[in-house]
């Protein structure tokens, strides 16, 4: 209750602060809506074409999940309760699987049960993931269900449980199922599982071929004679399959070089302004941070704990700021394998004193209590904008959806199928109405073949409503500039917003 609280008050702050984005949250929910509408993953916010796939930009079919609420939901808050629907699930789906794995071993409240409950709940990096209006909680989400059913799988097939035949099936089933619906969130996601794996891979092959001694090439069937580590042998061959299909395959079969975008993204280079994390010492810091977000139970399960290292090198050595400071939606791929690794901890049979919960628990609140973003700030003392200015749009915003409404659907257009379009300036898209489709405003170099969707388009921008650092007022007024003289005509002047409607050419 107190999460919904939140996610409610932290909604309301960015929408009244202008901070949702056209990038992020408005660029999202447009594909969200195309899913919605049967026009599968199509996006003219991450495509050098007028409606290009967003598939080519992040190969994310996952991502499908979030459309309902987005197709249900009017005035574009679809995303914001979808994101917070699945970030609550997610938290209360591993705690369930802590206190089921809890149960099982003890009827009497265990002191490492008590320490996951206390860290599931106030996990920071979860966090940031849940409150970033990103697609990415569905990595956490779909990452319990694999770990969830590979668990249940390895249970079956080493005989801790006893079960009938169609109920092997059955687990074995959903087990594949979770795995590609753990592949499919992201197409990153399969290269952070096989990091996260290799330890254990390593370490189980070394035990099969160096402490059991095989004799021969026959004992090293993994189905008949070590069915857990055929599991394991299936999830990566599953995955670097996948990989290969999303980074090769795919790309070549839509005459795409995506792959190659890709890779030259991770390699991209930023304006120091934007670098927080500038040595190995701040590096080393923040892999520290993870594992006390952890609750440090990830120390006594070694292949875990290197596995996660792995994955975070790649952190390491990513010149993207943000991935680099493992800074809000970026932590998606370590999240699930740290509460993998502390449902692991709490189902070995290693034991902790009150003393260590203590410790952990201190440790955890005090880097929780030192975080400026943990939680977030519903009133944030830093002003985005010329409050004069952002008052005046605030202002004016009714009055521009009005006439967008009125002159959109006159009389004599009742038949009008398509919703008309509108070009607008980052910060403004999400308050334009969602009875218009909005394109952001450098698209309208492409107007020419994006209008002739309807015979009504606008531009809707505020010049003096801007952040020079991410988006300078001169690249409003060059984009606008070149069309304004020669097919638009301004229809109203607010105090700050100006609304002009591109006149019928034959």
């Amino acid at each position: 209750m107190a999460s919904t609280v939140h996610a409610y008050q932290l909604t309301d702050y960015f929408i009244g602060s202008f901070l949702f984005h056209d990038a992020d949250y408005i660029g999202i929910s447009d594909i969200l809506i195309s899913v919605w509408e049967g026009k599968g993953f199509e996006s003219h916010y991450y495509s050098e074409s007028i409606n290009g796939s967003y598939l080519s930009h992040h190969f994310a079919p996952g991502m499908i999940f979030l459309s309902p609420f987005v197709g249900l939901v009017p005035n574009r808050f679809g995303l914001a309760v979808a994101v917070f629907f699945f970030y609550q699930l997610a938290t209360m789906l591993w705690i369930y699987w802590a206190y089921r794995s809890h149960e099982r071993n003890d009827s009497n409240l265990s002191l490492k049960f008590l320490v996951l409950w206390v860290v599931f709940t106030n996990q920071l990096y979860l966090y940031r993931i849940g409150s970033s209006y990103h697609f990415e909680i569905l990595v956490v989400v779909s990452g319990f269900f694999f770990f969830f059913f590979w668990e249940k799988c390895r249970s079956l097939v080493i005989g801790e449980t006893k079960q009938k035949s169609q109920t092997y099936i059955f687990t074995l089933s959903f087990f594949l199922l979770s795995l590609l619906f753990f592949l499919s969130q992201k197409e990153d996601v399969g290269i952070y599982l096989l990091l996260f794996l290799l330890p254990r891979f390593l370490y189980e092959t070394y035990h099969l071929l160096v402490v059991k001694q095989f004799r021969s090439w026959k004992d090293l069937s993994p189905f008949q004679k070590h069915p857990s580590y055929g599991l394991l042998i299936v999830v990566v061959c599953t995955s670097i399959v996948y990989l290969v299909y999303v980074f090769f395959l795919y790309p070549y079969s839509i005459g795409s070089n995506s792959a190659f975008v890709w890779s030259k993204i991770l390699r991209q280079d930023y304006h120091p302004f934007f670098k927080q994390v500038t040595s190995v010492t701040q590096s080393l810091q923040i892999f520290i941070e993870l594992l006390v977000s952890g609750g440090l139970g990830i120390l006594q399960m070694l292949p875990e704990f290197f596995g996660i290292g792995l994955v975070y090198l790649t952190h390491f050595f990513s010149s993207r700021p943000w991935h680099h400071e493992v800074y809000s939606y970026y932590s998606y791929s370590l999240v699930p394998f740290l509460l993998y690794s502390g449902i692991l901890w709490l189902r070995s049979k290693k034991e902790i004193s009150l003393p260590i919960v203590c410790l952990i628990l201190s440790c955890l609140f005090w880097k929780n209590a030192l975080d400026q973003h943990f939680p977030l700030e519903i009133k944030s003392k830093n002003q985005w904008f010329d409050q004069t200015i952002q008052s005046e749009v605030v202002e004016d915003l009714p009055r521009a959806n009005e006439i967008l409404i009125s002159e959109s659907h006159p009389i004599h257009s009742q038949s009008l199928k398509q919703n008309p379009i509108v070009f607008s300036q980052y910060n403004l898209s999400f308050l334009i109405t969602d009875k218009t489709k909005v394109y952001p405003l450098e698209k309208i170099e492409k107007q020419n073949e994006i209008c002739r969707e309807t015979n009504i388009c606008y531009v809707v921008i505020a010049p003096q409503f801007t952040d020079e650092k991410l988006w300078p007022k001169k690249r409003i007024l060059d984009l606008f500039g070149t069309s304004k003289p020669q097919l638009y005509q301004k229809i109203w002047q607010g105090k700050q917003i100006e609304v002009w409607k591109r006149m019928e050419t034959n």
